[in-house]
């Protein structure tokens, strides 16, 4: 039940803070799209677009291959998704690979604030939206990246969004069988975390309701039969590509090597003290509000919202598995995020809220906001943006904006936290037009994208494979398979006249090829050969 005489102001925007607001909306857009295509493929990247690459190549859209070889590790949707926007694009390119996860970002913000805002209100809503988008690991990296993450995240946390809502309107069919139906397509994105999510969710959910009869319910049932039927159906297809006996230890593995099964006792310790401490700082500016849930009556507060009470017990039963998996990366609980954030801004809106609490944000968004006012001034010391010829114009006009931002931020104390949103999409544009860039200019990606078009024109119109079990960076392969127009595949035995990378120990004791080329990888020789 929502009880608005703790909150410290009504829910509806002021005039001022809404102007702010939409201020910020209006920028998402350009600063997420801006130079969006500009920087080449780098850490995951690759290996997601080689992979739908070679399915649209093979005409095979559910047995994933890898370099030629069955792929196991993630089921395929987010490949049809990748090949859907390369299409609907014109074509492969960066651009195209990347707006899944811009588009997956944006709807995913939208669906924080309308649940927010449906079982809170508008301003709590916005607030928490906007504070999950410009989450620093979020908006000034993984929402640019062709990675999984961000468009997992959406399946899963519209799962709990779906839920949440219909089981609270009591629409007990739409509650499961949608839940259900998000929760397959999670499952055929990254497989067995989905599984987790949807059963820990659903089961905490009910108990705390005291409603567990309502697992044996049709509802509930035809959820589960609609779940097994979608993975069940696409298990049979896979299966006449390929031998199910392979694909699920295959699955599993990708699982099972984040576990302390495969990490030592001290990688554990070390996690499990550094892992919650991350995840604050990963969710600054938005981790500053942690302050405000310091208080002897938090519980008692939190049991007045059920959507407050909801996201605490989610966040509480999904986490421990992540929590004691020293393998474990913040951007794969991404999903529940939101749930802290809704705590957050909850607490921080109380009217009692202690005055500490109060300056400690006020005097911490103060910091962050001056040193963004004088940040762009930097650039122009820079060495790695001299081929700027613009960079002190833009400087000044950053700096200028800054601190128009900064002067509100003095005058408007009630304003602190729409400021600081603001100023985070404007540092991201600036980030846009400066750091990307400069990563198209000279990176470790461009270099390996280089590395493979020397090796096509040294190969010319010969074949080319990578030798036997070997490997070169991700970022090599993919674009040779975009720059040649046919995907990059293993072959273990010699033809002549064939062209392959190969490690270069693997290729001592021969003396029947010619040597076109001589790279590292991994501190590795590696040679690029043709076989007479």
């Amino acid at each position: 039940m929502n009880d608005a005489a703790i909150l410290v102001v009504p829910q509806a925007l002021l005039r001022r803070e809404k102007q702010i607001l939409w201020l910020s909306i209006g920028l998402i857009l350009p600063a997420m799209l801006l130079q969006l295509g500009v920087q080449p493929l780098f850490l995951e990247e690759p290996r997601r677009i080689m992979i739908a690459l070679e399915m649209a190549e093979n005409g095979n859209l559910w047995a994933p291959t890898e370099m030629g070889d069955f792929y196991y590790k993630k089921p395929p949707v987010f490949n049809w998704i990748l090949l859907a926007s390369s299409w609907l694009c014109g074509g492969y390119s960066e651009f195209a690979f990347r707006l899944p996860t811009v588009l997956s970002t944006i709807l995913l913000t939208l669906l924080i604030f309308l649940l927010g805002r449906r079982y809170v209100g508008e301003r709590f809503g916005a607030y928490t939206a906007l504070l999950f988008l410009t989450g620093g690991g979020i908006l000034m990296y993984f929402s640019m990246l062709a990675e999984i993450d961000l468009f997992y995240t959406l399946v899963t946390f519209a799962g709990f969004a779906t839920f949440f809502h219909y089981y609270q309107t009591r629409q007990y069919w739409p509650a499961f069988l949608l839940t259900y139906a998000l929760g397959a397509i999670g499952t055929l994105t990254k497989g067995p975390p989905s599984v987790l999510f949807l059963g820990l969710t659903i089961f905490a959910w009910l108990a705390w309701k005291r409603d567990l009869k309502r697992l044996f319910s049709i509802a509930h049932l035809s959820g589960g039969v609609l779940y097994l039927g979608l993975l069940g159906g696409y298990l049979y297809i896979y299966a006449q590509y390929n031998a199910l006996s392979n694909y699920f230890p295959g699955l599993w593995g990708q699982s099972s090597e984040m576990t302390i099964l495969e990490r030592s006792f001290g990688q554990l310790l070390r996690h499990l003290v550094n892992f919650p401490l991350d995840i604050i700082k990963d969710l600054l500016p938005g981790g500053l509000l942690l302050a405000f849930c310091i208080r002897r009556d938090f519980w008692k507060l939190a049991r007045q919202n059920d959507l407050i009470v909801f996201a605490l017990l989610t966040f509480a039963v999904n986490i421990p598995a992540y929590w004691i998996s020293p393998g474990a990366r913040l951007r794969y609980i991404y999903m529940l995020y939101p749930l802290l954030l809704y705590v957050f801004v909850y607490f921080q809106q109380m009217e009692d809220a202690k005055k500490w609490m109060q300056l400690w944000l006020r005097t911490t968004v103060g910091v962050v906001i001056g040193a963004l006012t004088l940040a762009p001034l930097a650039i122009n010391f820079v060495p790695d943006l001299e081929f700027i010829s613009w960079r002190l114009p833009l400087s000044l006009g950053f700096t200028t904006a800054m601190g128009v931002i900064f002067y509100f931020y003095w005058r408007k104390p009630a304003l602190t936290i729409p400021l600081l949103i603001l100023s985070m999409f404007v540092c991201r544009i600036l980030f846009d037009l400066t750091v990307l860039p400069q990563r198209a200019q000279d990176s470790g990606a461009l270099r390996e994208k280089q590395l493979a078009a020397d090796i096509l024109k040294l190969c010319g119109e010969a074949p080319l494979y990578m030798y036997g079990e070997g490997r070169i960076s991700f970022t090599s392969t993919v674009y040779i398979g975009l720059m040649r127009g046919q995907a990059l595949r293993r072959k273990r035995d010699i033809e002549p006249g064939v062209c392959y990378l190969a490690e270069a120990n693997l290729l001592q004791g021969r003396s029947d090829y010619e040597t076109l080329l001589k790279f590292e990888y991994n501190g590795l020789p590696h040679e690029l050969v043709r076989f007479k």
